[in-house]
């Protein structure tokens, strides 16, 4: 893809935020293609969401195709501010100790019964029928390696399948809000999708593992004690660096210093080079604990 067209893919958000090449490589998905940014910068665009408040991710798993995931509100805002928007109802399809199939609204499960489905109905003012959508819990649900349901489908089975059942009526519903636009419990994807508001010029995500590898390898941070940052800290401060507020440039210079630095308990022998492994989404969880540490 030529450098023209990336230079050209920018999106000025009514904020004044400035969605670019640049910024979704260095915030958002640094594993990302080329052709992947452009595509995602160009739907934000076209559907204008704002993946700095969270309204999108791009997401990467090492060589798969990335994907584009909204939000958990944008379905139910886009179909609110709609004025042909006449409500919804929305549940679960069970399988109950008579051996009868149930619907049943909400996600209350009880024991004995079995989850065999999702559905919801949207309501339209201008149509006499609701539109409906009905999805099965055997279709959706994520599971591990194993065969086994993930995490998150054995726990909250119930209300994950009622949420494919809403995203999928009120996609229906409102093809022109929310087309192309898929959310979490669609996609197959089982991680923790952040919730931290992106600030652009401050330290990436990426930066903030490299110096926390790196300030670990030079004795001044324990992963096993994450919360104790004091000593980088004051490594930071003495030259001139405020560690929870660094910016993306910033972040850089402190990579070199920590770099050159050897602790004075270490003899030269005993300094090890750092290795450093790209953080992407396949391990998002150290990466949800830096953003609470910088």
């Amino acid at each position: 893809m030529s450098n023209n067209a990336l230079s050209l893919a920018e999106y000025k958000l009514p904020g004044g935020q400035l969605l670019s090449y640049e910024t979704v490589k260095n915030y958002i998905a640094p594993g990302a293609t080329d052709q992947e940014v452009l595509y995602f910068i160009e739907l934000c665009k076209a559907q204008k969401l704002n993946p700095f408040v969270k309204d999108a991710y791009l997401v990467k798993f090492g060589s798969q195709p990335a994907q584009i995931i909204v939000g958990k509100d944008v379905f139910i805002k886009r179909a609110n501010a709609n004025p042909n928007f006449d409500g919804m109802k929305a549940g679960i399809v069970v399988l109950n100790g008579d051996g009868k199939v149930e619907e049943r609204e909400g996600s209350l499960k009880l024991p004995g019964e079995q989850v065999v489905g999702g559905w919801c109905e949207v309501y339209l003012k201008d149509k006499s029928y609701p539109t409906k959508a009905l999805v099965s819990f055997e279709e959706y649900a994520q599971k591990t390696k194993e065969g086994k349901l993930n995490s998150m489908w054995s726990i909250k089975g119930a209300t994950m399948i009622r949420k494919v059942a809403q995203s999928q009526a009120l996609r229906e519903a409102f093809p022109e809000e929310l087309r192309g636009l898929y959310q979490q419990e669609e996609m197959g994807v089982d991680i923790k999708l952040s919730d931290k508001e992106i600030i652009p010029g401050m330290a990436s995500n990426k930066q903030k593992n490299m110096i926390m590898a790196l300030a670990a390898q030079k004795d001044l941070f324990s992963f096993d004690n994450v919360k104790d940052t004091s000593k980088l800290e004051y490594f930071c401060t003495s030259n001139g660096y405020c560690l929870k507020e660094l910016k993306f440039e910033e972040a850089d210079e402190v990579l070199e210093l920590l770099a050159k630095y050897e602790p004075k308990k270490n003899t030269e022998d005993n300094i090890q080079d750092v290795e450093y492994t790209e953080i992407t989404e396949d391990n998002i969880d150290d990466i949800e604990v830096q953003e609470t540490l910088l």
